[in-house]
């Protein structure tokens, strides 16, 4: 998978990672709310949303599936000591 970020004069910076299997619902908001959190916490926007991928691919990584649907991220990854059963 392949992000670029834009600003004003072109390319900011690219990242790339490794697509997960699956089908994920709560991605999106998983993402905006670490990138928001890490400007809060007065980081730059590049470094903001390096680390809010980073967030973001570790808890898709970490993601459970409750039922038959989609899979939800694990915004908890970090707290637990052995994984869940039935995350992936």
């Amino acid at each position: 998978m392949y992000n670029v970020l834009y600003g004003t004069q072109g390319v900011i910076q690219t990242d790339t990672w490794d697509r997960l299997p699956g089908s994920y619902h709560g991605s999106g908001c998983t993402l905006a709310s670490a990138i928001a959190a890490s400007l809060a916490f007065g980081n730059e926007l590049p470094r903001a949303v390096k680390d809010g991928q980073d967030f973001a691919y570790e808890t898709l990584k970490a993601a459970f599936r409750p039922g038959m649907g989609q899979y939800i991220p694990d915004r908890f990854f970090w707290a637990q000591e052995t994984p869940v059963q039935g995350s992936s």
